[in-house]
C-alpha cells in the first residue's frame, strides 16, 4: 500500500480486516491493540513491583494471592499470542524469530486467562504463579514476547504517523 492510500486509509478510518498483520489494521484496530498492550504493560510493572517487594515460594494455595497481576498480563499477552500465531500480527520475519517462545509460552498464557474469566470450584484447578515460575525460563520468556509486541506496535505508530506527516505536507 502506498503512502498516499495508507494516510487517507488512517484519516478517514476505512475499514480493514480485524485479523492480519498490523500495517493493514484500521486505525480503530491499532488503536484497541494500542490500548490492551499498554494494560499488559501496566500489568507487567504490577507484577515486578509485586514480586521486588518479596514472595515466598511456598505451597500455601494463598501464595498466588499477590500475584493477580501476572495472571492479568499472562491473559493480555495470551491474545496478542493467538493473534500473531493464527492471525500473522506480525510480520514474517518477527513472527518466526519469536514463534519458539510463543508455543511454549500459549499454553500458560490460556491457563491464567482462563483463571480471570472462570472462577474455579477449587484452587487445585487452576496453575499457581509458584508452579508456573519454577522452571527459570517462563518469566523471560514472557518478557520476551511483551517487549516484542510493544516494539511492533510502536512501530506501525510511528510509520503511521510519519506518513501522515509526508502525505499532509
Amino acid at each position: 500500500m502506498d503512502v498516499g492510500a495508507r494516510a487517507a486509509q488512517s484519516v478517514h478510518m476505512e475499514a480493514a480486516p480485524v485479523n492480519g498483520p498490523l500495517q493493514d489494521a484500521s486505525v480503530n484496530r491499532l488503536v484497541c491493540l494500542s490500548r490492551h498492550w499498554i494494560w499488559a504493560d501496566e500489568a507487567l510493572v504490577r507484577f515486578e513491583r509485586e514480586l521486588a517487594t518479596g514472595w515466598e515460594g511456598d505451597d500455601d494455595p494463598l501464595a498466588d494471592h499477590p500475584f493477580g497481576a501476572y495472571y492479568h498480563w499472562c491473559a493480555l499477552l495470551c491474545g496478542f499470542t493467538e493473534a500473531a500465531l493464527e492471525h500473522g500480527l506480525l510480520p514474517r520475519s518477527q513472527l518466526d524469530a519469536l514463534r519458539p517462545d510463543l508455543e511454549a509460552s500459549l499454553p500458560g498464557l490460556r491457563a491464567c486467562r482462563q483463571l480471570l474469566v472462570v472462577i474455579p470450584a477449587s484452587l487445585e484447578e487452576h496453575p499457581r504463579v509458584v508452579d508456573l515460575l519454577r522452571d527459570g525460563q517462563t518469566i523471560d520468556r514472557l518478557r520476551r514476547i511483551h517487549n516484542a509486541f510493544g516494539a511492533a506496535i510502536r512501530e506501525e505508530h510511528l510509520s503511521r504517523e510519519l506518513e501522515w506527516l509526508l502525505y499532509e505536507h
